[in-house]
């Protein structure tokens, strides 16, 4: 597939880490990297030592790609425990097909052995959900033990923290322990008792991951998850708006209704910023419909003329289904609501092909069931077609940059929203580096951010130097610091990555004219 080259890790994947150890975070660098400079740098540590340690870039893909084997690890473990109610034989083809679906999905491939940091908390999430299937397959009544709440949830905790997004999977999984039955008063009770306690385990993992970061932001800007949700924590840092607004999936009640179905292969920058091609999604959305009406048809039957009942199924397996359809469902609607960014629920593509599977199951007679899910997994394998989110041929070294010339003691403006951060850590390290006009930074505004980099700017007694990507743009964001480019100044930063050439200006002041 080739080293990964994406947006976000030319902009923050390799930046913050490195600003984060050599301290350069919030006021020596001032939102360089764009709102992400203040993502948490813990889950990207790993990739920053390994390049900064010259690794070669197939053996960094290599641990980068570590995390989905043992995400397919879980897999393959929790797959025979959804299907323990099958004979030996078909169990296994239940669980060779499902796995094969979940583990072949297109956001999840395209993501693979990448800095975007979706495998990681994949596994942990799903090491979680087995081991809280595993009790309910092995007790003898659907009962949570304490250690299997306790260690979900400190697994989906530390997802969380690393990452914010994977709270939507805590919040599932929290749902699905509340609402998986049975549902007798006294059971109801013990079900909000489980709950609570993976609850607090959740908040204990996140605080190992994320709750160093998130005092520090607050020591700084008083918004702990900075600059997101300033619209409750009034940081005058920024401005009092969310940061993050869902501008992606459905925002209409049709359009909600019709949103799995529209996941096949959508238009650009309606779930993700890159074209793929992955049925998954829309196939168990019309199976389940399928599903839910054929249920509906026989419960009203069987209220009509009732049956001597069937034969009890093997202990827990409406239970441990139950919490499977309960934490899919619950994820996917807070995931839709807040973020609606297909390659956040790498985890539910991994469990869609055992969805798939035990409602082929559900429709259809034991003699065709077999044939019927090899079809359905080989059509899905077969029309799927992953995301590209860059990537280029591998090198020696990660990074290769050239840089021109710069003075000590310089400070640097970049002038746009292009991903260019990447290069910061090959400047002069006493060089400082602001962002004027991006995502978070805009002249214009009235914030505490955009008066310390004024005053900066103002203040700075060394050279000063413009970054612009594309080459020739920018003289209108450094214009209004009262700055200009020196004629003749400007030279070509060249790298291998897809932001490149960067220009490289030398500034001088209005006054110096």
């Amino acid at each position: 597939m080739g080293q990964d080259a994406n947006w976000d890790l030319q902009n923050y994947h390799f930046y913050n880490p490195w600003a984060w150890v050599n301290g350069r975070m919030y006021l020596w660098d001032i939102a360089a990297a764009q709102l992400q400079s203040y993502h948490n740098p813990l889950p990207d540590a790993p990739f920053y030592l390994m390049v900064a340690a010259d690794w070669r870039p197939r053996m960094v893909a290599f641990v980068l790609a570590v995390p989905t084997g043992i995400a397919a690890f879980f897999l393959l473990k929790l797959l025979p425990l959804l299907f323990r109610d099958l004979p030996p034989r078909e169990r296994l083809l239940a669980t060779i097909c499902a796995a094969t679906v979940g583990l072949t999905a297109a956001m999840g491939w395209g993501v693979l052995g990448s800095t975007m940091n979706e495998w990681p908390g994949t596994a942990l999430t799903i090491a979680a959900i087995w081991l809280i299937v595993r009790t309910l397959a092995r007790g003898p009544r659907p009962v949570l033990s304490p250690g299997a709440l306790l260690g979900a949830g400190l697994l989906c905790g530390l997802a969380t923290g690393a990452k914010l997004t994977f709270g939507v999977f805590a919040v599932g999984l929290c749902v699905a322990i509340l609402a998986r039955g049975p549902w007798q008063r006294a059971l109801r009770w013990r079900a909000s008792g489980e709950a609570l306690v993976f609850g607090v385990a959740v908040l204990a993992g996140t605080a190992i991951t994320a709750g160093p970061w998130m005092w520090s932001l607050w020591t700084q800007f008083h918004n702990p998850i900075f600059p997101y949700g300033n619209g409750w924590f009034k940081s005058p840092w920024w401005v009092t708006n969310d940061a993050l607004v869902r501008v992606y999936g459905p925002h209409t009640f049709v359009q909600w209704l019709t949103f799995p179905l529209s996941l096949a292969s959508p238009p650009l920058s309606y779930v993700t910023e890159v074209a793929y091609t992955d049925a998954r999604l829309p196939t168990l959305y019309v199976l389940a419909l399928i599903a839910g009406s054929a249920w509906l048809v026989q419960w009203t039957a069987a209220r009509a003329d009732p049956k001597p009942a069937l034969a009890p199924p093997v202990v827990g397996i409406m239970e441990t289904w139950r919490l499977i359809g309960v934490f899919w469902l619950a994820s996917f609607i807070l995931w839709t609501a807040i973020h609606s960014i297909y390659r956040y629920i790498v985890p539910l593509d991994l469990l869609s092909g055992a969805l798939i599977v035990v409602l082929l199951r559900y429709l259809l007679r034991p003699g065709v069931l077999a044939p019927a899910i090899t079809v359905v997994a080989l059509a899905l394998v077969a029309t799927t077609s992953p995301p590209d989110w860059w990537r280029i041929d591998f090198a020696d070294r990660w990074f290769t940059v050239k840089l021109p010339p710069v003075e000590k003691h310089a400070l640097v403006l970049l002038t746009s929203d292009a991903p260019m951060a990447y290069v910061l850590p090959f400047f002069p390290p006493d060089a400082r580096h602001f962002g004027l006009n991006n995502n978070m930074n805009d002249p214009k505004r009235s914030t505490l951010m955009e008066a310390s980099i004024a005053r900066s700017v103002r203040e700075h007694q060394g050279p000063l130097y413009s970054l612009s990507f594309p080459v020739g743009t920018g003289a209108d964001v450094v214009a209004a610091h009262r700055l200009s480019r020196v004629p003749g100044s400007c030279a070509v930063l060249l790298t291998n990555m897809r932001t490149s050439p960067i220009e490289l200006c030398r500034l001088a002041r209005f006054a110096d004219h």
